[in-house]
């Protein structure tokens, strides 16, 4: 599934079909994040991976990501996310956290992981 909006756009692809599915934010055909989303486990939690392009991307890029992965999780009907994104990226995390009930931050390396309960209406 892509999605265009006025300066980006948003792809969902599909991995090894139920397993896992890829999501990319592009610009002018540049990759300026990407996200790898596994299906719910039997615990009903899903577990997405995010990295996004070093150094200045347009504002809202962030914010999309966050938006797409919780939209690919809703999808998936899971109840639990446990994303892992880099270090230091407050936007990333706050946009992540914002789709979440009761968030936990923790760091591990160059890595924060932030895991709560997926609110299925996202908040703002």
């Amino acid at each position: 599934m892509t999605v265009h909006g006025p300066r980006h756009t948003r792809t969902i692809r599909e991995l090894d079909m139920v397993d896992r599915r890829h999501i990319s934010v592009e610009e002018n055909g540049e990759i300026l994040a990407e996200a790898t989303v596994s299906a719910p486990d039997e615990a009903e939690c899903a577990r997405a991976e995010v990295t996004v392009a070093p150094g200045h991307l347009p504002v809202g890029t962030r914010q999309k990501m966050a938006d797409a992965v919780h939209e690919v999780v809703c999808d998936d009907h899971a109840r639990h996310l446990t994303a892992s994104v880099p270090k230091g990226d407050a936007e990333l995390v706050d946009g992540i956290r914002s789709h979440l009930r009761d968030p936990e931050l923790r760091v591990a390396g160059a890595t924060s992981i932030i895991q709560g309960d997926v609110d299925p209406l996202g908040r703002e």
